[in-house]
């Protein structure tokens, strides 16, 4: 298409204008990702290392390198706008089309990673949470970790509350191999005291959850005092909330990123083609190029290399004596072809 001056100004001053909203919110990508990977991650990483890290990490990394392509981005086209014999960003804006090019797709391998690697959380999560459960008496992160997970998430066991009654959490003494709790035999009807709701106003009971009290007045059949739900579900929900979120932001970066790319472009194919501050004139840009965009271009390559190569046979003939002008001008006589200065000193007949 034909861009003129005034055009060509009004996309740099669109794309200029456009950019620091994409900056905005790579910026909260980062602080995102970082928060996540501080809270949640480190609760992922306790029970099924590392991949609670692994995704922030990636994410705020390719995020950072994307706030440094755009604010280059931004300095390419604010010298677009001055003279090009003093700033001549040709090159400039070629390699920020092509970097954004590279972080979109990036982008798109780290959305396809991070939906990948959430499946594989998922059965992650299910035996890391079994197995820091059965290892809360005997080793201290499983039992950090199971306590930051149930006050964090305001639950109590894998599935349910009840799994505790099956796992001699208060002692060290017994040694459980198994994962599969249906072949475990009944402890006691005590939980952690990480289970205790923050929701009820009386003291929390969790020894002899399921007997009932005669001095704090405690029923079980009508109220417990701990936390029922399952640990798993919700950290898989909140898991999967931060994932589509993550996504949701990522594939509007990415669509602004292909806007910036088409704008770019344009510019980029004018101000190659001769348009600038100091020469507003209509000049042809293009998204892509065709063979009739080849064709104008190779023409004048080919007279150019015509008209040299006539110039340099020319001057050869000069020096080897053979040439001789067609005009009123002659040489003083024929025998004397063969001396440059006579050749230099035309006389008129």
């Amino acid at each position: 298409m034909l861009l003129t001056w005034s055009s060509f100004n009004n996309i740099r001053m669109l794309l200029m204008a456009f950019i620091p909203v994409t900056i905005f919110y790579l910026i909260w990508l980062v602080n995102t990702s970082e928060r996540i990977r501080s809270e949640e991650g480190t609760l992922l990483d306790l029970i099924c290392w590392p991949d609670g890290n692994a995704i922030p990490a990636i994410i705020a990394c390719g995020a950072i390198i994307a706030i440094v392509i755009e604010l280059y981005g931004l300095y390419q086209l604010f010298k677009t706008g001055l003279p090009k014999k003093e700033y001549n960003v040709t090159r400039g804006l070629f390699y920020y089309i092509w970097a954004l090019i590279c972080i979109i797709i990036a982008f798109l391998a780290i959305m396809f990673y991070s939906g990948l690697q959430s499946t594989i959380i998922r059965a992650k999560i299910k035996g890391g949470i079994t197995k820091a459960m059965l290892r809360y008496a005997n080793h201290l992160p499983s039992k950090v970790a199971i306590d930051r997970l149930q006050t964090h998430f305001h639950c109590c066991g894998r599935e349910n509350y009840q799994e505790w009654f099956y796992i001699p959490w208060d002692t060290g003494k017994l040694k459980i191999e198994s994962n599969n709790f249906s072949s475990r035999k009944y402890v006691a009807d005590n939980v952690p005291y990480s289970c205790c709701s923050m929701d009820v106003m009386w003291p929390c009971i969790h020894h002899g959850v399921t007997q009932m009290g005669t001095i704090y007045k405690y029923d079980p059949a009508k109220q417990l005092t701990i936390w029922t739900d399952g640990c798993e579900e919700k950290l898989i929900n909140e898991m999967t909330s931060i994932s589509w979120k993550f996504n949701a932001v990522m594939t509007l970066i990415i669509m602004a990123m292909g806007l910036q790319i088409i704008a770019a472009r344009y510019l980029h194919t004018a101000y190659n083609n001769g348009l600038h501050v100091g020469n507003k004139i209509r000049c042809y840009a293009y998204l892509l190029r065709s063979v009739t965009d080849t064709e104008m271009e190779e023409v004048p390559k080919r007279k150019e290399f015509k008209r040299r190569k006539f110039h340099k046979a020319r001057t050869l003939e000069w020096v080897m004596a053979k040439y001789r002008p067609k005009s009123k001008y002659t040489t003083s006589s024929g025998s004397d072809l063969n001396s440059s200065d006579e050749l230099l000193k035309p006389i008129y007949e």
